[in-house]
Formats: structure tokens, sequence, C-alpha cells
């Protein structure tokens, strides 16, 4: 086995695991979990485990990529 093999290995683990996390977590919220906001969400997003409505989901991606190391490049 070399390198990428290992590579590879290691990444099917990782998508595996954050499968099987993602299937416990479970259902998601009525309303968003950010304290000043409490928006109504979807229910397509609640079975996809949206815990955030959109703007917030939006503005907390936007922070994200901000502070991202990449976006220093």
């Amino acid at each position: 086995m070399d390198a990428i093999d290992v590579a590879q290995l290691r990444q099917q683990e990782d998508i595996e695991h954050a499968l099987q996390a993602r299937q416990q977590a479970g259902k998601g919220l009525p309303f968003c979990s950010m304290l000043d906001c409490c928006e109504p969400i979807s229910e397509l997003r609640q079975r996809m485990g949206a815990r955030l409505c959109i703007d917030c989901a939006k503005a907390n991606e936007q922070e994200a990529r901000r502070w991202s190391p990449r976006a220093a490049r």
C-alpha cells in the first residue's frame, strides 16, 4: 500500500464517519438557533438537519470564509 492508497482509505473513512454523524444528528430545528433571530426554518431544510435560517447560514458562511486561511491569499 503506497501513500496514495493510504490517503484514499483515510478519505473514505472520513466520508463514512461524516455520513454516520449526519444520520445521528437527526432532524433540524423548526426555528433558527441564533439567539437574536428565531426565524422559521422550512420543512425541507429541517429534514436536511438545518439549525440556522437561510440568512444566518449565509452570514455564518461569509464569516467563515472571511477568517479562512485561504482568504488571506
